[in-house]
């Protein structure tokens, strides 16, 4: 796993969202820290899978200086706040958990999905990945990022 070098990060893009399971966070909010921008969607089966990793990545960074907000692409389902909320419990999710606008997906350029963007403490890209990781992937670039 190869992080971009700082030199050649771009800035990541400001989202816009509408917090189901927390207050409504930003990324000027989040500087200073790693920030973990997750696109999946409740339908999604590799992004389902993926979930018990990213829940155990929050869990043991959080306290280090790691964010991690769930960006689902789920805006015009018309799906109930309940329908999250069920799903949000039923898969033990501790971290925030979002519905992206659309122009945030377009922003980010979200097509296929999980898409998982890890932001370094500067607000910079230092990585992304398309598609579902092995949990030791995912872990070994947020630890790598909360070193910098």
């Amino acid at each position: 796993m190869e992080l971009l070098p700082p030199s050649n990060r771009a800035s990541a893009v400001e989202f816009n969202a509408n917090f189901i399971n927390s207050p409504a966070l930003s990324l000027a909010q989040l500087k200073g820290k790693v920030v973990v921008l997750d696109f999946w969607a409740t339908w999604c089966g590799p992004c389902r899978m993926e979930i018990p990793s990213l829940v155990k990545m929050y869990d043991n960074y959080h306290s280090k200086g790691l964010e991690m907000i769930g960006l689902s692409v789920e805006i015009n389902n018309n799906r109930p706040k309940e329908y999250f909320d069920k799903f949000i419990s039923d898969n033990q999710i501790t971290y925030p958990i979002a519905l992206a606008s659309m122009e945030t997906m377009k922003n980010y350029s979200i097509n296929p999905i999980p898409t998982t963007f890890f932001i370094d403490k500067s607000g910079r890209v230092a990585l992304s990945l398309v598609g579902a990781y092995p949990e030791e992937y995912i872990l070994a670039a947020a630890k790598k990022l909360l070193d910098e």
